[in-house]
């Protein structure tokens, strides 16, 4: 018997035991080492969208193969792998091209079908990369975090002589500071909490600014010293976010829109926008454009980051305690920054 934890009809969580399902074709079953709570299953669990009950959580994930369906080739049983999360049809133009995360049958482990938050997993094979060298599950699983930015950055052609403004230090803007290393980028990062400005120091943030009086003068002396060349929103939610990334811009500079948006409609400066000629550039998820798996680059930079890396995550769960361990990540007193369960 396998115990997980699903959704309720009522939009709670309970854990459950069933019977193991083998893994088909194509497919692989993972033994789930660490899970990380993403802000997206707290939405679902603070009842802003509705999870479909029965079904798994957990798109964060990582492990180790304990067998593998017919055709399987590229993990085997024992291997650890890092698991992205995402599904699509494999036949559009899109998926053709490697970019799968804007297939119209797009979808999420952990949302469309069961996810890692149980000890045992079924995945499709495509999702499973083996980690390198250094990474073990709970680095894994904070591979998929790190890939948005890995995308985001990848997109707006980050170069390595450039300065990047992260604005939140919520879990995505604190794996962007590594990403933004690994380019070899110089790294400023707008940090609201204590505890979070300590940890963008921690990753390596060459500078840390506050949400204060003190940081907005800062990010004024930024705006006209002309210094950034990239801004990337992480927050998201219903602020003013988006403008605040926008304005420390120098001209020709680059907003890279990370956060996922509660409200359809946000708040921008549009003469601002024409004047200096800012280049907006939507990002979601992560893909393999141009035959470059954004999630294997995630996963390459854990590796080099791996002490760092692990500083993200400040509270670790058992699979019975997933009410709890929500509980912790929405709690901000907690100054919690990454929640891992491990059901293993």
């Amino acid at each position: 018997m396998v115990k997980s934890a699903r959704w309720t009809d009522a939009g709670t969580l309970a854990v459950q035991e069933a019977e193991a399902s083998a893994p088909g074709q194509g497919e692989v079953q993972v033994a789930i080492g660490s899970v990380g709570i993403c802000g997206s299953d707290l939405h679902f669990y603070r009842g802003q969208f509705s999870p479909r009950a029965g079904v798994t959580p957990g798109h964060e994930l990582a492990g180790t193969v304990t067998a593998v369906g017919g055709g399987v080739r590229h993990v085997k049983e024992g291997d650890l792998v890092g698991v992205e999360p995402l599904l699509r049809c494999g036949m559009c133009m899109f998926c053709a091209s490697g970019d799968y995360h804007v297939c119209d049958d797009r979808g999420l482990v952990g949302e469309r079908v069961d996810g890692g938050m149980s000890e045992l997993a079924v995945i499709p094979a495509n999702t499973a990369y083996r980690a390198p060298s250094g990474v073990d599950a709970e680095l894994g699983a904070l591979a998929e975090p790190l890939a948005c930015s890995v995308h985001g950055f990848h997109k707006a052609d980050l170069r390595g002589h450039e300065t990047v403004f992260i604005v939140g230090a919520g879990s995505i803007g604190l794996t962007a500071i590594l990403a933004a290393r690994a380019n070899g980028a110089h790294v400023i990062v707008l940090a609201r909490h204590p505890h979070q400005q300590a940890a963008a120091l921690r990753l390596g943030a060459d500078e840390v600014v506050g949400d204060d009086e003190a940081g907005r003068e800062r990010m004024k002396e930024l705006a006209r010293e002309q210094a950034v060349d990239v801004s990337v929103e992480t927050v998201g939610g219903r602020g003013d976010t988006l403008r605040t990334a926008q304005l420390v811009l120098r001209p020709k500079g680059r907003l890279v829109v990370l956060g996922v948006f509660t409200e359809p409609e946000v708040t921008i400066n549009a003469l601002h926008l024409a004047l200096r000629e800012i280049e907006i550039v939507g990002s979601m998820t992560y893909a393999a454009s141009e035959g470059r798996a954004d999630y294997q680059v995630a996963l390459d930079v854990m590796a080099d980051y791996a002490e760092a890396a692990r500083t993200l995550v400040t509270h670790r769960y058992g699979l019975d305690q997933v009410n709890d361990a929500f509980a912790t990540a929405l709690d901000k007193s907690t100054k919690s920054i990454k929640v891992h369960l491990n059901p293993n």
